[in-house]
């Protein structure tokens, strides 16, 4: 969808979350594009929760960390399953990255760090995410089930309909092989039921750019189910993008400026395959509907339609 606009300078671009399952979620915090200062609500559970400690989260979640490199723990209550709670644990990959972390960080921050000269485009986090049990009063949280390593799932936007961060496409089989990503913002508890007695879990991630008088933000969805003592995950697909791209400049100091947005919303059908809901991301304000249903061998949900596909520019 493209939006015409009229700025002043240079504008604050932020983007809402879309919406997820059959109901709107709206975001409660907003990312400005190309800013490193950014007010974020608690999406992760920071102030954990009474009774729960950084170090106890770890030692269940990710066994065998330092504790020193965290740079972010959270918990957040599952209301999907009494007394347990959904974890997640950042850690910088060594003590050159937890430096350079707490140095450009203005609060606990799953986010890459980017760092500066001669050494790579970004250092990405090692996160870790798991689900506890904890009862008010018990001696100490149990493991549920966790993802077992560092988070890495990667993100394409090859048979998308919203557009994807510019170094999709920029990179060799880009599209195909997806980006890791950029920031992990917050968790999704929104009521994606798959079967009558599971709900999924759902990750919220994220992607900026920055352009000479505009910007870019790019959102996407991991959603992950509990397998035995396992957190699996189960789908990944990019869900919006929000862009502002700087025009000519007018006589009276004004700017014009291009809007470009798309925003997925995420419904659980009540059409199954192979004993779990089918998944149907559909455009806001546009034709563009895809389906997933689930894989058996795979263990996970695939795309098996898709049409009409969206324009892009």
């Amino acid at each position: 969808m493209r939006i015409k606009v009229i700025c002043a300078g240079l504008m604050a671009l932020s983007c809402t979350s879309p919406a997820s399952a059959q109901t709107v979620d709206r975001a409660k915090s907003q990312a400005p594009v190309n800013s490193k200062v950014q007010t974020k609500a608690d999406g992760f559970g920071t102030v954990l929760p009474a009774g729960l400690t950084a170090k106890q989260l770890i030692a269940l979640v990710a066994p065998g960390r330092d504790a020193s490199f965290a740079m972010l723990v959270g918990a957040k209550a599952w209301p999907y399953r009494a007394n347990s709670f959904v974890v997640i644990a950042c850690f910088s990959r060594n003590e050159k990255d937890a430096e350079r972390s707490r140095k450009s960080s203005t609060g606990p921050s799953c986010d890459g760090t980017s760092p500066s000269g001669g050494t790579p485009a970004s250092i990405d986090p090692a996160v870790y995410l798991g689900v506890v049990e904890y009862q008010a009063g018990s001696a100490a949280p149990t493991l549920l089930a966790s993802y077992g390593k560092p988070y890495d799932i990667k993100t394409s936007w090859a048979f998308s309909h919203v557009e994807g961060p510019g170094e999709d496409d920029d990179t060799p089989g880009g599209r195909e092989n997806g980006l890791m990503p950029e920031q992990y913002r917050r968790f999704d508890f929104a009521p994606y039921k798959i079967t009558p007695t599971e709900t999924a879990i759902g990750l919220r991630l994220g992607w900026n750019e920055g352009y000479a008088g505009g910007g870019a933000d790019f959102e996407a969805l991991s959603l992950f189910r509990i397998d035995g003592n396992k957190l699996v995950n189960i789908l990944s697909e990019p869900v919006s993008f929000h862009k502002l791209i700087a025009g000519d400049w007018n006589k009276d100091g004004t700017r014009d400026h291009d809007e470009y947005e798309g925003t997925n919303v995420l419904s659980v059908l009540p059409s199954t395959s192979n004993g779990y809901a089918d998944l149907q991301l559909r455009l806001l304000k546009g034709k563009s509907k895809q389906v997933f249903t689930w894989d058996s061998k795979r263990a996970r949900y695939a795309l098996v339609k898709s049409a009409p596909t969206a324009k892009r520019r």
